[in-house]
């Protein structure tokens, strides 16, 4: 009998071996049918996380350096996020790796001894809140806390926040882009108490929702949550944030939150902070304009810790030559400029013909205005230039 069906019988679900990294686990057999739901399987694994398990191995790797620390993964599935944190950052002294799923609490402790982690990884089957809530009551806090749900993460934040000690990181995926876009913007409302309006950079707003509401969700509980890397990629977006017992450092956090409005007409980007009224006018054309928020409007990212991230990526190749094209975008992304331009919306306003974003980041610069290339979508740039600015060096650029 192949050692993958005695474990399926052990188990008493079909199960396979898998790599991934440095980590070689059983998952649940996966359907030849691509289309099924991560969420139908006997203990919820998505092969399509890879990038966002290789992100979390190297975002570790660049803010812990040199560090031990302590990690916990509240909603773990088959525990392979956990189990290369250990093996592939050689920071983590202890992981407690927990699923309300007894399916998965069984398949945890059988992947820990696969890996030779069991002495590294303490397995736990409860609710993920009930786990992290009991955080602080004679119980350690841990400097790395994982909060990766299916669907909105937003009943597990204020727990997942309570789970971090001094200066630790919580890293929050989303993969309810439908309601962060503003397809289901009373969703958005709802989950993270805050309206989408829809914009052409409706993917930044996402994020930036996202940011906004751990930063806010933090606050109400006397903590500061910086956030220090973001990203979007596919179906989800992940915000890692800084977590400090700092009130006045929450209070400054809370100065970046506001609401962005866009004027479809003259392409006006503005932008409302704590204290300041959004205006349904915009402040140019005079066309009835509407504002998405409240949200983050601060940095979305470090340089420095991108460029480290970057680094520890080209080291290794081979496990984590995936990300590296969106890390080198990131990296050279001014993510304290607020929305982008994609160029066919521009060039269908503008009329005249689409031009390389690449080409336009170059024109701007040189006529003295920051620009740079997103990774939230490669059709489009940023910049600080002015509307007036942006037509005229789009279609001068266009006809030359």
């Amino acid at each position: 009998m192949k050692i993958d069906e005695e474990y399926s019988r052990l188990l008493g679900f079909d199960v396979e071996f898998r790599e991934e990294g440095k980590a070689s686990f059983l998952t649940p057999k996966i359907p030849e049918n691509k289309n099924y739901p991560p969420t139908s399987l006997p203990v919820f694994y998505n092969p399509a996380s890879k990038a966002s398990r290789d992100i979390a191995v190297l975002f570790l790797k660049a803010f812990f350096e040199g560090e031990k620390i302590s990690v916990c993964e509240p909603l773990a599935g088959t525990g392979v996020r956990s189990i290369r944190l250990i093996l592939e950052t050689g920071l983590v002294q202890y992981a407690l790796v927990n699923d309300i799923s007894r399916n998965a609490y069984e398949l945890i402790r059988i992947n820990a001894k696969l890996n030779n982690v069991e002495d590294i990884i303490e397995a736990s089957n409860l609710d993920g809140n009930e786990l992290l809530a009991a955080r602080g009551r004679g119980r350690p806090r841990f400097r790395y806390v994982d909060v990766d749900p299916a669907g909105s993460p937003s009943r597990f934040l204020e727990n997942g926040l309570r789970g971090c000690g001094k200066n630790s990181v919580l890293g929050v995926t989303a993969t309810d882009l439908s309601a962060l876009t503003g397809a289901k913007q009373i969703s958005c409302l709802r989950k993270y108490d805050s309206y989408p309006v829809k914009t052409p950079f409706m993917r930044e707003v996402a994020v930036r929702i996202l940011a906004g509401f751990i930063v806010r969700s933090a606050s109400r509980i006397n903590l500061s949550a910086e956030p220090v890397f973001s990203f979007l990629r596919d179906y989800y977006t992940r915000v890692f944030v800084k977590v400090s017992p700092s009130i006045e450092k929450a209070k400054k956090l809370l100065r970046s939150i506001g609401w962005i409005s866009y004027c479809p007409k003259c392409v006006s980007i503005d932008v409302y902070r704590v204290g300041e009224i959004p205006i349904n006018k915009c402040s140019r054309c005079s066309l009835e304009v509407y504002s998405s928020g409240p949200l983050w409007l601060g940095e979305l990212c470090r340089k420095e810790l991108v460029e480290k991230m970057l680094d520890y990526a080209y080291r290794d190749l081979e496990i984590y030559r995936e990300v590296i094209s969106m890390l080198e975008y990131i990296a050279s992304e001014d993510t304290s400029l607020i929305g982008y331009y994609p160029v066919n919306v521009l060039s269908s306003i503008f009329r005249v013909n689409p031009v390389k974003p690449r080409k336009l980041v170059e024109e701007l610069e040189n006529n003295g205005y920051k620009a740079t290339l997103t990774h939230l979508d490669k059709s489009a740039f940023k910049t600080d230039a002015p509307p007036e600015v942006i037509r005229e060096v789009f279609i001068k650029t266009s006809r030359s």
